[in-house]
């Protein structure tokens, strides 16, 4: 992980600073902002890599900064990590859609933070389709199986149809950033799946299964448990697929 510039955006200058000098260690550079309209200017004038946004500020509050951000050009706008203290799936699903990154409740620790922060950085970027062949039978024949492989938990053979799914459109669908979202679960990458469920949600905002899905996730990041099965969407709209959930010290048997 390289050094990034970060801009802290939160009302409470204590919480600023205890994110700051976590951030710092690491090697980072920061800036701060004290509600949402400051933010937006240095955002003009700085453009930072990443900024850790609070979701409940006066004068301009995160999701107000959210949707201001949604409407720059394309590469324009940082990637947005929201940190609040009044966390709720609906508010994890809302700032997704609008491009959150990923979604954090206070209070946490400096060391919770740097590791969210270390794998936003790290991560790929997803817009780029994987290396395959090219799809037989069409886009919508490849989701198909896709689905059917995931039920049966061939995880390996879901991930070579992905690709060629891929391959077989220049701009994805929210079907299939959600059934990516379901492989990258399976693999236990947490933040990856997350942001797929976000993409999908972003592709299309009456996706229903992709919007269950982040709640499910979220409900077990946060509780350890969750009764909604994974959602494959299509003709799959549930299925049982076993895998083990990981969350913080906890960790659950969950049948997805």
């Amino acid at each position: 992980m390289k050094p990034a510039s970060i801009l802290i955006t939160d009302d409470e200058p204590n919480i600023r600073m205890m994110l700051r000098t976590a951030l710092e260690a690491d090697g980072h550079r920061v800036s701060e902002a004290s509600n949402g309209r400051e933010a937006l200017a240095r955002i003009e004038r700085d453009a930072p890599d990443l900024m850790v946004l609070d979701l409940n500020m006066p004068v301009m509050d995160g999701m107000a900064v959210l949707e201001q951000l949604k409407a720059m050009p394309p590469g324009d706008p940082p990637r947005v990590m929201i940190l609040t203290a009044y966390g709720s799936i609906p508010a994890a699903v809302k700032a997704t859609r609008l491009g959150a990154v990923d979604f954090l409740e206070k209070p946490l620790t400096p060391t919770e933070l740097r590791q969210s922060v270390r794998s936003i950085l790290d991560e790929p970027e997803l817009d780029s389709p994987p290396a395959g062949a090219d799809a037989a039978g069409g886009y919508e024949q490849v989701l198909h199986l896709i689905r059917r492989s995931m039920q049966k938990a061939d995880f390996s053979s879901a991930e070579s149809l992905l690709s060629q799914a891929a391959n077989a459109r220049e701009q994805q669908s929210a079907q299939y950033f959600n059934l990516l979202g379901v492989l990258y679960e399976a693999q236990r990458k947490w933040r990856l799946a997350r942001k797929c469920y976000g993409k999908a949600i972003s592709a299309d905002k009456k996706y229903e299964p992709s919007q269950l899905n982040m709640r499910r996730l979220y409900e077990l990041q946060s509780f350890g448990h969750s009764t909604q099965s994974v959602m494959l969407g299509g003709e799959l709209s549930e299925a049982a697929i076993p895998f083990r959930v990981v969350s913080g010290s906890r960790e659950s048997k969950q049948t997805l």
